[in-house]
């Protein structure tokens, strides 16, 4: 039993992203924004082929935050287990919600970045320096601390790692954007 939960916390660790690993339900239901069940014949990946998953998305403020996901492997997850992940989903969002912790999440709407805000952004989680995105964005070195100043008010953060963390959490950029 525990090579399973061993097995299991390795995968829990890895990305779910649609993208790095292929058809799951976490990604699923973070695009349908509903709860998603798979089973082994949904995953074209090697990786996934053993495992049923259940996953709900959780979102606060038409932001997605997370989901809680149950996985098993080579067996089916009861649909007990389903109505409790549901459940468990629904608490946990109401208490963010009811906490100070929700109200430190801006809407997404409220920061929303512009077109070329989000690509100095994106420049900027590279490690690009002020001088190279000036270049590539074919502005000036003052208009790209202009740019950064807009993004650290809209989003409230103080430094460009803020601002990229923040904007990961808020699903307004993500990870795979981002070319190391």
């Amino acid at each position: 039993m525990n090579k399973k939960i061993e097995k299991i916390g390795l995968k829990i660790g890895m990305s779910f992203a649609e993208r790095s690993i292929g058809t799951n339900a976490i990604a699923l239901s973070i695009k349908m924004k509903k709860p998603v069940y798979t089973t082994p014949l949904h995953h074209y990946c090697d990786l996934l082929r053993e495992f049923y998953f259940y996953s709900v998305p959780l979102e606060i403020k038409k932001s997605d935050i997370g989901y809680l996901a149950i996985c098993s492997l080579n067996e089916p997850i009861k649909v007990e287990l389903g109505v409790i992940a549901n459940l468990t989903a629904y608490k946990i969002i109401n208490e963010l919600k009811s906490s100070k912790i929700s109200s430190n999440l801006p809407d997404k709407k409220d920061c929303l970045l512009n077109k070329k805000q989000l690509a100095i952004l994106k420049l900027i989680a590279m490690g690009v320096p002020d001088k190279t995105i000036a270049l590539e964005e074919g502005i000036t070195i003052n208009t790209v601390k202009y740019h950064k100043k807009s993004i650290f008010k809209k989003l409230e953060v103080e430094c460009s790692a803020q601002a990229v963390i923040k904007c990961l959490k808020l699903n307004i950029m993500s990870i795979d954007q981002i070319d190391c």
